[in-house]
């Protein structure tokens, strides 16, 4: 389950201080069309491409929760303690005394602001996901996952230690914000500031 200072990394990377670049670029080709008659179909082709991304393939283990496969996401696993780090090294101008009582929320959210200043992507989200051993999930996780959640199941199965990491994602795999994702360019930018590259990871967060 998600610790107290997930749930605050997360509020930090809320999308709450900047539109959504498709919002934003939405609103603006709808105002070049209807000043300009420029037909739909142009203003697709007006839009950057997003960069090139094979989706994979469905989680077999079923979320009891959502009632439907876990979710996958694309992104950087990003510990709480590295993202402050970043912003004590990148932006240490703007952080509060390192004493306030929001110093944490402050340093995640203003490390956040710069890879997105820095990239031209806002529409990050963030997720606990699991953290595969060997490139692989233990069964025996999806099975103590559910059991913490609904705090069923024997002791020695919700005693089960599951390694969880935050992860800033770009998109999911479904649809919607599937074609949401960055351009390649973004994603270039993105991997330069964090220092290594993005992977597919599988959400055990149950706000979908």
């Amino acid at each position: 389950m998600p610790s107290s200072l997930s749930k605050l990394f997360k509020a930090a990377t809320m999308n709450i201080f900047s539109p959504r670049r498709d919002r934003q670029s939405n609103d603006l080709k709808t105002t070049t069309a209807q000043e300009t008659g420029t037909s739909a179909s142009q203003l697709v082709k007006q839009q950057p491409e997003p960069f090139e991304l094979v989706r994979p393939p469905k989680q077999s283990h079923i979320n009891p929760i959502i009632g439907r496969p876990y979710i996958q996401h694309y992104g950087y696993a990003i510990p709480n303690e590295w993202l402050i780090r970043f912003a004590e090294k990148e932006c240490p101008e703007v952080l509060l005394e390192r004493g306030h009582k929001s110093y944490e929320f402050h340093a995640m959210m203003r490390g956040r602001e710069l890879i997105s200043t820095r990239s031209g992507f806002w529409s990050f989200d963030f997720k606990c996901c699991f953290n595969p051993k060997d490139d692989s999930i233990l069964p025996l996780w999806f099975e103590a996952d559910m059991a913490k959640y609904f705090k069923s199941g024997s002791e020695e199965l919700r005693a089960v230690k599951i390694d969880i990491v935050p992860v800033f994602t770009v998109c999911s795999e479904l649809d919607e914000s599937f074609q949401e994702r960055p351009t390649q360019e973004q994603m270039d930018i993105m991997t330069e500031s964090i220092g290594y590259p993005p992977q597919w990871w599988v959400g055990c967060d149950y706000d979908y």
